[in-house]
Formats: structure tokens, C-alpha cells, sequence
């Protein structure tokens, strides 16, 4: 009853706002592109994460207001069990949320082709209309024979995916969807999230949690990092442990509610994937201690550089208080010498009038 209670209360100011939206008396959305869609828009808008982010997000300075509140990550039931992450994001009013879905899958395949080369995603955001045009494009399901799937073959399956040739390689199709929480957009991606099941998610405390333009650098970093797709080494398991995990490396305050979770496999095998995190982790730590030192011997060396300058503007402000110190003492005799002559003079007529 009170789980219930708890449940009915946390759910109270979202029909409060479709309510008031229903009677025309919610206020209008933020003109974001690339976050928030209009209460009347039908369809969701999908994008390239690199187009999403050179064009919507980067040089826009009000998504630095804009908050990411929660991270889920998704893993849908059947086929490939392909996996993705959701982003609720509030707006800089705190009144509206955006839901963002960012996925990545494989593009053309052709194994004699550069996949630098592969089919890339348009270069417009334009609306979407299903569900299933959100999913990227050849999502891959490793082949097995009906012995390992029907029977308890969970090491040969393993053995199977582990021996899959990693030079099978095609570029990857990085793609984020994005609507307006309760408006006719978001209806289609809450569904996609419906179908697929929720096995983590991250929230973040009021405040604490990175920007929409911290989001998208991360995704776009993270892209680029790894623009080619492998079934074995950087398919969407990867992206979405990689994006999931950094942000919850990066922003302290975090808090997941299910540390161990079936996320990176598939029918119960783990799927391999590479290890970005860590070596990214251990590459920006030695990166900075690396700067670290540069700074530091940078320091010193100008401390010594400072402590030098310092001596020789001291060695010459003594000289200079020297050299003047010694032309006051000329000056002085200069004058001493006047005075005696002046002296000498006054005497010498005194005596020559008395002889007169």
C-alpha cells in the first residue's frame, strides 16, 4: 500500500502536466533543435550523433542548461538483443523534459571496402514516423548452427563468437532520436523503451549531472574514437558501456541501482568488446600526470627564472642607488669647491682695498 502510495505521488506531477497540456494550458516547449520537439509535432527527429552535435548542440549556449536528471540502458528481447541508452534531459525552466535515445549499429557491409567508406546517415534531421526506422540500419546477429542454440552450448557459443574475425569490419551508423516528454513525438520512442528492457539506470542528483553539450561531446568523442563497427570488438555493446560508464566516472554524485546487470551479451554469452574505458581512463590519467609534470617543471624553471630576475633587478637597483649615491658626493664636493673659490675670491679684493 505505501510502495503504492510512493509510486501514485511520483507519477502525480506528470499527469498534472498532461493535464494541463490536454486543456491547452501548459506552456510551450523550449525552441531547442536537437532536444525538444512542440507539443503539436507528430513525430519524433532523428539525426547523425556528429551532425546532432555540429549543428544542434555545440555552439548553442543554452543546452549548458539543460541537465541530464537520469541514464537508462536498454536491451531489447529477441534477434540481436541490440542495446541503447536513454537520456532524460530537463530544460533550463525545469518544466519540460527531453527523451534522448542514442544507439549505434553497422552500416553497408562489404568486406573489400574501406568502412571509412560505408553509407552515412543524411544530412538533415528529418522526422521519423515508426519505431523501427530509430533502429540502426544491419544490426548484427552472430550465426550459430541449431545444435548450439537449441542445446546447453554456452562454450561453444562463446568459442564461436570469440573466433569471428574482427577485420569484419563496416563503418558505424551512430544515431540519437530525441522528443519532448508526453507529446505526440515522445509516444513512439517510450515505446521502444516499453518493448525493450530496462536492466540499469543511472541518476544523477539535482545539479550534478553533466549538460546536454557535455553529452554530446562525450558521444560525439566517443564516435569518432571508434568510428568502425565489429561484431567482435565495437558494436552497440560497446558504445553503450563506454558512454555509460565515462559518465558515471566522470560526474561524482551517481547512482546506480543495479551494479551487475546482463548488459554485453547475448543469449547469455558475454560479448567481447574493447576495453575503451579503462585504457582511455589509464591514457587521460597518464596524459595528466604527464601535463603534470610538464607544469610543474614549467614552474620551477620559472620560479628560477623569476628568482634570477629578481637578483638582477636588485644588483641594479643597488648600482643604480650607488651611482647616485656617488654623484650626490660630486655635486656636494662641486659645490664645497664653488663655495672655497667664491671665499678665496671675497678675500683676495677685501686685502687688495685695504692697500688702496
Amino acid at each position: 500500500m505505501v510502495l503504492n502510495k510512493r509510486i501514485m505521488f511520483k507519477k502525480l506531477p506528470r499527469f498534472l502536466q498532461r493535464l494541463l497540456r490536454m486543456l491547452g494550458m501548459a506552456p510551450e516547449p523550449p525552441k531547442f533543435d536537437g532536444l525538444f520537439t512542440a507539443y503539436g509535432q507528430r513525430a519524433f527527429l532523428t539525426s547523425s550523433i556528429e551532425l546532432w552535435y555540429r549543428k544542434c548542440i555545440r555552439d548553442n549556449p543554452f543546452t549548458l542548461d539543460c541537465l541530464v536528471i537520469k541514464i537508462s540502458w536498454y536491451k531489447k528481447q529477441n534477434g540481436v538483443e541490440h542495446e541503447f541508452l536513454r537520456f532524460d534531459i530537463l530544460s533550463p525552466d525545469r518544466v519540460h523534459t527531453s527523451i534522448v535515445i542514442a544507439e549505434r549499429g553497422g552500416g553497408v557491409r562489404n568486406q573489400n571496402r574501406d568502412p571509412s567508406d560505408a553509407t552515412r546517415p543524411t544530412d538533415t534531421i528529418a522526422p521519423l514516423d515508426t519505431a523501427g526506422a530509430v533502429t540502426p540500419p544491419d544490426a548484427v546477429t552472430p550465426s550459430f548452427s541449431p545444435q548450439d542454440v537449441a542445446g546447453d552450448s554456452t562454450a561453444r557459443r562463446s568459442a564461436h563468437i570469440s573466433s569471428m574475425s574482427s577485420s569484419f569490419q563496416r563503418g558505424a551508423h551512430d544515431l540519437i532520436s530525441y522528443a519532448t516528454l508526453d507529446s505526440s513525438a515522445s509516444a513512439e520512442l517510450e515505446r521502444k523503451c516499453k518493448k525493450a528492457a530496462r536492466i540499469c539506470t543511472l541518476t544523477f542528483p539535482e545539479g550534478v549531472g553533466p549538460s546536454a553539450n557535455q553529452l554530446a561531446t562525450l558521444l560525439y568523442v566517443t564516435s569518432k574514437h571508434e568510428p568502425k563497427y565489429t561484431i567482435t570488438n565495437t558494436q552497440c555493446y560497446w558504445f553503450v558501456d563506454t558512454v555509460f560508464e565515462a559518465l558515471k566516472s566522470l560526474f561524482a554524485g551517481a547512482q546506480q541501482d543495479i551494479p551487475n546487470h546482463r548488459g554485453g551479451t547475448w543469449n547469455r554469452v558475454r560479448i567481447p568488446t574493447k576495453g575503451s574505458v579503462d585504457e582511455k581512463h589509464r591514457a587521460e590519467q597518464q596524459q595528466e600526470e604527464e601535463r603534470q609534470r610538464e607544469r610543474e617543471q614549467r614552474q620551477a624553471a620559472e620560479e628560477v627564472a623569476k628568482r634570477e630576475r629578481e637578483k638582477r633587478q636588485a644588483a641594479e637597483e643597488r648600482a643604480r642607488e650607488m651611482e647616485e649615491e656617488r654623484e650626490k658626493e660630486r655635486q656636494a664636493a662641486e659645490e664645497e669647491i664653488a663655495q672655497l673659490r667664491r671665499e678665496l675670491e671675497a678675500s683676495r679684493a677685501g686685502a687688495t682695498a685695504q692697500q688702496v
